[in-house]
């Protein structure tokens, strides 16, 4: 009997403490993460306002990794459409359409699928067909998970580096450059190694026969020849090369100057695009 009381009343100590409020360290930690993510969400939307979308989406996700919010997973897709990254986007629009508060939100879930749109207009599509089907492709040195001989893989606008490889063959490599939007096909038909390396043939070379005397002939040898060779550095002509070279060096500079006006990408903040700084949510 008294065993079953000190229980009950154990089980009725243990019940009070989970209901009596947190300590107020831990509620003031927690708020403190909340306004430093906050802060970092408003620093992206200044980074965005002025078109600085690299550094908005180092902002947005140091705010995601703080406190993950919808709205903040979505300026991360936007930022990354900005800067021409659409596979990394969409994987991000996943991300945001398994929220619940998007899920439970049609507006929210209608902008999703309104920047998904543009991305997928910008993503580029190689269909690889490869043999042997079970050939491990690797893209930029990151494998592929994609299996089978046909395989759609999508991948940013740009260059990449395209490997295959699988045991028993030689290995295939090759680079490979898509534009925005644009589709390629690509056939890969791996070569088997040879079971065995076929013996080199070898080439005796028997000594020469041939022997040079060293003797005194008696004769004159050759009288030497003194060499009238002017340096280099003092004939006209290695002056007159010099400032052709040097004019036609300032020249490629001035070009290169004037054809690279930005490097940022197609989709940036000169290019093309369609914008979707409009599509920004501001709220935290």
């Amino acid at each position: 009997m008294v065993r079953t009381v000190y229980i009950a009343l154990s089980l009725w100590v243990a019940s009070i403490a989970m209901l009596a409020p947190a300590p107020r360290s831990a509620l003031a930690q927690d708020e403190q993460i909340q306004v430093h993510a906050r802060e970092l969400f408003a620093e992206g939307l200044a980074f965005a306002e002025a078109d600085r979308w690299a550094w908005a989406l180092s902002a947005f996700r140091r705010s995601r990794d703080l406190v993950p919010r919808a709205s903040t997973s979505y300026n991360i897709a936007n930022a990354l459409y900005r800067l021409d990254r659409p596979v990394e986007a969409l994987s991000e629009l996943d991300e945001y359409d398994r929220m619940p508060e998007v899920q439970s939100d049609a507006a929210a879930a209608e902008r999703g699928e309104t920047l998904r749109a543009l991305l997928r207009d910008i993503v580029a599509e190689v269909n690889l067909t490869v043999t042997p089907n079970n050939a491990i492709v690797l893209i930029d040195d990151r494998p592929s998970l994609l299996e089978g001989s046909h395989r759609t893989i999508l991948l940013n606008p740009g260059a990449h580096a395209l490997r295959v490889e699988s045991e028993g063959y030689e290995p295939y490599r090759r680079e490979i450059r898509v534009n925005r939007g644009g589709h390629k096909a690509l056939l890969v038909e791996l070569r088997a190694r040879p079971s065995s390396k076929a013996a080199e043939p070898t080439v005796d070379i028997a000594p020469s026969a041939i022997t040079i005397s060293t003797a005194d002939t008696g004769l004159p040898g050759p009288d030497p020849v003194e060499d009238d060779r002017k340096p280099f550095v003092k004939r006209p002509g290695f002056w007159v090369m010099i400032g052709v070279i040097a004019a036609a060096g300032i020249g490629a500079g001035v070009a290169v100057a004037l054809l690279r006006k930005d490097d940022a990408p197609a989709c940036g903040t000169t290019g093309d695009c369609a914008t979707t700084q409009g599509l920004t949510v501001n709220s935290f």
